[in-house]
Formats: structure tokens, sequence, C-alpha cells
């Protein structure tokens, strides 16, 4: 990756479960997965590309307040000027998550589908009942405030063409993908998802709509029979 890449795959990994650490002149990068082959797929990104000193530790699944852990894998960069640079476009004065008007023109395809990665879900309404009538793709952004996420909104619209809408979740907001722009999506991250995560674009369809095409609906086909569905973990928390 070039220099505009990487800035690109790392953004999309700040909006999602990254964090750039304290520190002044240097700073360091966490993120955690319950799916080691997406910290995997960063490390081995990252170590083409870049001289980041990186370590990845395995965390086994533990009770913890009452509460059940998953198993998860952590991917941490030692301090370095890098993040101390971009500190300020992810975070105000006061650490709370913003992103700047410059980081809103970073992001790419990779970038987007890191993000997805991290925080975004297909909820099948009326999958309980055996009958799913309804299908919500959203990214989480419970991390901002409305008026970041609003900018976020535009920006998937103005840079990707994803047509979208923010989404109230109690006092959160979230942003929810609206249909016609499915298949746009899928197409933009579908080559950077790691096996793990394939059901994270699986529509639930059992026939192909009017509307989508087929090489899309191939792909769907091959999600529904894809033994990741096995695997599906969405909304399960990590800590």
């Amino acid at each position: 990756m070039h220099s505009s890449e990487l800035r690109g795959f790392l953004t999309g990994l700040i909006l999602g479960d990254g964090h750039i650490e304290s520190g002044v002149t240097k700073r360091g990068f966490k993120i955690k997965s319950i799916y080691k082959d997406f910290i995997d797929q960063i490390y081995a990104e990252l170590t083409s590309c870049t001289n980041f000193q990186m370590i990845v530790r395995h965390h086994d699944a533990q009770i913890r307040d009452g509460v059940n852990h998953k198993e998860y894998w952590e991917l941490s960069i030692k301090s370095h000027p890098y993040f101390a640079k971009k500190y300020s476009h992810f975070y105000d004065d006061y650490k709370h998550r913003i992103v700047s008007k410059y980081a809103l023109g970073w992001l790419t395809p990779y970038g987007l589908a890191n993000w997805y990665m991290s925080d975004g879900y297909i909820c099948h309404v009326g999958k309980e009942k055996g009958d799913v009538y309804d299908r919500r793709l959203e990214i989480c952004t419970d991390r901002y405030n409305f008026n970041t996420v609003k900018r976020l909104s535009n920006m998937l619209v103005n840079r990707f063409q994803l047509g979208n809408s923010v989404i109230k979740r109690g006092n959160r907001y979230r942003l929810r993908i609206h249909t016609d722009s499915y298949c746009q999506f899928i197409r933009l991250v579908a080559p950077y998802i790691v096996k793990s995560m394939e059901y994270k674009l699986y529509l639930g369809y059992k026939k192909q709509p009017l509307w989508m095409p087929d090489k899309i609906w191939e792909y769907q086909e091959y999600l529904r029979s894809a033994t990741t569905l096995a695997g599906n973990a969405e909304g399960y928390d990590i800590v």
C-alpha cells in the first residue's frame, strides 16, 4: 500500500474498534477482535508496508463481573510518530471520538471494509420466527455524537454513493445502508472481508430480488452455503 492507501486502511480501523493511545510525540495503537483472521490480515498488511513494531496477543475466554467473554486477539503497535500526527483528527481535547473534515476524505474501500468488519452487521428481521421479511444493514457508530454521525453519513453518500440514514437507538445513533445501495456496498467491501466474517454480507433472500444483479446473487448463493454462516457471532461483545 502507498501512503494514502495506508491512511485509508487505518482510518477504517480507527472508525471501528481500533484506538490510538496516549502520548505526546509518539502514540501507540491497539485493536482487538474475536476473529483471528481479521487480526492476522491487519498484521500482514501493515508488515508489508510499514516499519511499525507490532505484537499480537491471544486472550482466553473468561468470566468477568458475571459476564462471559469470548476469547479474542489483540494487535498492539508500539508508539510511533504516525499515530501522534493522526490523533487530533479522531479525538478532541477530552479524548472524545470525533472525525475531522480531513479524515472524512481519507477512507478507502479497504478502510470501509475494516470499519464494517469492526462495527457492521445485518439484522434479519423475522429470522427468529423463521420468516425473514426485512434486512437492516447497519454500522454501529455509538462512540460518536449525532453531528459526527451525520457527517459520516454524508461522507458515505458523497465518497462511495451509498444511500443511508441515521437511525436513533436509545440515546445513540447508527448508520443504516439503504436497500438500493446494498449491491454497491457489497461490491466495495467484499474483496477485503475475511472468511470468518463473510456472513456479515449475507442478506438472506430465498429468491433473487428483481433489483439484484446476477453476480451479486451468485455471491449470495455462495454465502448461503458457506460454512462461515455457522459461526455467526453477530452482536457478541469482546469486553
